[in-house]
């Protein structure tokens, strides 16, 4: 399964942007968007984080970046759901954040979690899901 897991994002990482660099656009995103004052859109700080960080972090941190992500994405002109109106994109950060949390859940003991989710990162997640959910376009 991991090996699987590793070919799929070498493939994907080949073909879309830089993680880092998504990680980058996506931590801008709301301090550059001035017509998005909606109060579950604050505070998101885990766009170059490690899976860990996103194990220990509150769920509003999480959707933020989430939310962060997408619109990152949009701007790229890389996404194909339309999250121009801010309930359609709460929706679709609260789908992303549940699916990064199942992709991140706290396995077995301290150790073992920690061997597993130190060296992932919450972009890299965020573009192997956005691929599987069809929500990225073909390009």
């Amino acid at each position: 399964m991991r090996a699987l897991y590793l070919i799929l994002l070498l493939s994907l990482s080949a073909c879309l942007p830089a993680t880092d660099e998504l990680a980058s656009l996506a931590s801008q995103q709301f301090r550059e968007s001035g017509e998005r004052e909606e109060s579950w859109l604050h505070d998101g700080t885990l766009h170059s984080s490690s899976a860990l960080e996103w194990q220990k972090a509150s769920f509003q941190n999480k959707r933020a970046t989430s939310a962060d992500f997408l619109l990152a994405l949009n701007e790229q002109g890389r996404l194909s759901i339309d999250i121009s109106d801010n309930e359609i994109l709460k929706v679709h950060s609260e789908e992303l954040t549940k699916k990064l949390n199942n992709e991140f859940r706290i396995i077995g003991p301290a150790i073992e979690n920690t061997k597993e989710y130190e060296s992932k990162m919450v972009s890299e997640a965020v573009m192997l899901i956005a691929s599987q959910s069809g929500w990225l376009q073909n390009v």
